[in-house]
Formats: C-alpha cells, structure tokens, sequence
C-alpha cells in the first residue's frame, strides 16, 4: 500500500524541480572564506532566463560572451568589461540556451523550432520547424546543427539553410525528467544521450548507428524508479564520452569503439566537469566527488553541500565552483573538497544560466536579468 504513495510523492517532487514555489535554501554555513569574491562587473539585460538552471548557457569565446534571453533578445557582451558589443531583439522566444559557430548563433523554440542568428547583421537567417519542443542547446561544427526534441528525435540540418539532412527516433519511457541532454559533435561524429538512458553515436553526414551504450537501465516496479535519463550533459574528453544518468551510472565510454571504459554508481541530473585527469561530478544529493577521469577512481568527496541542489560544477583558477538553488556559489578547493568560499551570485534566487568560467571570471545570467561577472 505505502509504495504507491512513496511513488507518487517522489513524482510529485521530479516535476516539482526547480519551480518557484520551493522553499528558499538558507544561508551557507559560515566560515572564514580563503579568498573573497569580487563582482567584476554586473549588466543589465533585455530579459533573464526563468529559474531552471541548466536549461540556459552562455558561450563563452573570443573575449566575448553570447547569450540569449527569456524575450529574445541576443547579447554579445564584452568578457572583460561587460561592455555591450552587441544587442537585438529577435522577437522569438527561446526554450534554451545557444550553440555558436563564428559569426552565427542556434537556439530552440518551445514551438518546436531551431533558429539560426547573424549577430553581425542583427537579423534572423533562416527558421526550422521541428517534431517537437526544444529543451537544450543545439551542437554546431562542420557545417551541421544536431538538436534534440522533446519527443525522442535527433535531427541533424544544414547549417547555412536549415536544410534537414537526416533524423534518428529513440523511443522514449512513459514517465522521463524533462529535459533532454545537448548533443555533441566531435570530428565526424554526434553523440547524442537519450531519455531511454542509452547514448549513441552516429555518422555526422549521414546518420548510420555506429554504437551505442545504455548508460542507465531502467529497474524497479514503479515507472519513478524506472527513471533512466541521461540529462546531465555529455562531456567528451581524453578519447572518452563521459555521461550520467538519472537514477543509473556515472559512464565513461570510448568515442571510438562505444565500450565501457569505467563506471561509477553515480546518479545525477547534471552535467560533469573535467580538467586532465580530474572529473568532478554532483549527485543527486549534492554531494561532490572528484574522480580520476582515467579510470574512475575516487580522489576526495564533500557532502557539505547535501540537498542543496547544485548545478553543473565548473573548474575556476584553483577551485572548482558549484552553484545551488538559493543563488550562492561555492568555491571547492580542486586538491581535498575542501570549501574555501562562497558568495551570493546576485539575489536569493536561482540563476537563470548554467556557469561559465574563462578561468579569469565566472559568469552567470540571473533571473533578476542582469549578467553577473565574478572573480577573486
């Protein structure tokens, strides 16, 4: 009788993640900080990005930041300084963050579209209609967008015209966490992890299957612990595939052949983040592991920060940055896990885009629509 309605409070509590009416974290333990945080700068902007935190990015190239916000309106910022380079209203709004390649700029749509931008020219080039909502950042390289729907597809269309030149179906559960992961291309692949908990690889041009892995396999009774997403992103590095499901494994797997090189019984709805032969990931708790990316080993871990909902961490100069649902960011030393300092990013609320860091600043696109520059 009871497991029925532990299954639907649990459910309850996935399609409850991230929306407003959660109660706010309190203020981090306090401590004496080893090094303190500085705003750099701090802009305004024509929009934010809502209160999902790794539904948003910034891409951060070329000494600049691209954007685009909640009412479309796309920025191109300066790292530096914050001074606008460039700014227009698009008149669409996006469902996610962007994927940029020189001069051109690809979102989604909640209206099951991708959008390519000129920021040189402040106009729209060209629009796709799609089998469905868009809920993460395209990939873009060689000539080829890939973006994934909400509904199990994979598309791959042509660059300078949004020419559709192959799709892929995966089937997707009953029950998923909303969201789909961005793929990835990678020299004349694109990876791409499903809803299904598996990750496939195929040829960039023109679509064959050359491997695929199930990363997470769906078990237990109810559909909630059936749960096998792979929405945390993909990371690809070293010749391997790093990738992390929902209620599964932490995975790396060979770009070439698609075989497990390691695996961790790590869970999470985030992505992972890895500098050489360093891997921190985030678990479903908010615990922080570092791994030995190579084989999987364990190097340090942290619970400090359990149930605070972290996002995707972020290596920043010599510690690695984690953000929670309250808006505060936490510096973790990269050699024990121990946290060396923390601040607010701008309000009491949780930052509308998923951090990047240049390793000189972190930047974060907050809800209260203001781009936040910090350093230290």
């Amino acid at each position: 009788m009871w497991k029925p309605l532990i299954a639907a409070a649990i459910m309850s509590a996935v399609l409850l993640q991230g929306c407003s009416t959660r109660s706010p974290l309190p203020a981090p333990e306090r401590m004496q900080n080893e090094v303190y945080f500085d705003t750099s700068w701090r802009r305004g902007v024509d929009g934010g990005a809502g209160e999902q935190t790794e539904t948003y990015n910034i891409v951060a190239e070329d000494e600049s930041l691209y954007f685009v916000t909640n009412r479309g309106a796309a920025y191109e910022l300066d790292q530096e300084k914050g001074t606008r380079k460039t700014y227009f209203k698009t008149g669409i709004e996006p469902s996610s963050g962007i994927a940029r390649e020189g001069d051109n700029v690809f979102f989604g749509t909640y209206d099951a579209e991708i959008v390519a931008l000129s920021m040189t020219d402040k106009s729209v080039l060209w629009k796709k209609a799609l089998t469905s909502e868009v809920l993460s950042e395209p990939a873009v390289g060689k000539g080829f967008v890939a973006v994934q729907t909400g509904d199990g597809w994979l598309t791959v269309v042509d660059a300078n015209n949004g020419g559709t030149l192959w799709r892929d179906k995966e089937d997707i559960p009953a029950l998923t966490v909303r969201g789909t992961t961005a793929p990835v291309i990678l020299d004349d692949k694109v990876i791409a992890g499903f809803a299904s908990g598996k990750v496939k690889a195929f040829n960039l041009s023109n679509g064959e299957l050359l491997w695929e892995y199930a990363v997470g396999k769906p078990e237990g009774r109810y559909e909630i612990e059936r749960l096998t997403d792979v929405s945390g992103r993909l990371t690809v590095k070293n010749g391997f595939v790093y990738a992390v499901a929902y209620n599964g494994t932490l995975t790396a797997i060979s770009v070439q052949t698609g075989r497990p090189v390691w695996q961790r019984n790590i869970s999470s709805a985030v992505g992972v983040a890895i500098r050489g032969d360093k891997l921190i990931a985030v678990d479903q708790d908010s615990n922080v592991y570092a791994l030995n990316s190579l084989n999987g080993s364990t190097l340090w871990s942290n619970d400090r920060l359990a149930g605070r909902d972290l996002a995707t961490p972020v290596f920043f100069r010599d510690y690695i940055a984690v953000l929670d649902r309250g808006g505060w960011v936490h510096l973790l030393d990269q050699t024990t896990g121990k946290i060396g300092a923390w601040t607010l990013a701008d309000t009491q609320n949780p930052a509308g885009s998923r951090m990047v860091s240049n390793d000189k600043q972190l930047f974060i696109l907050t809800p209260t629509a203001k781009v936040t520059a910090l350093s230290y």
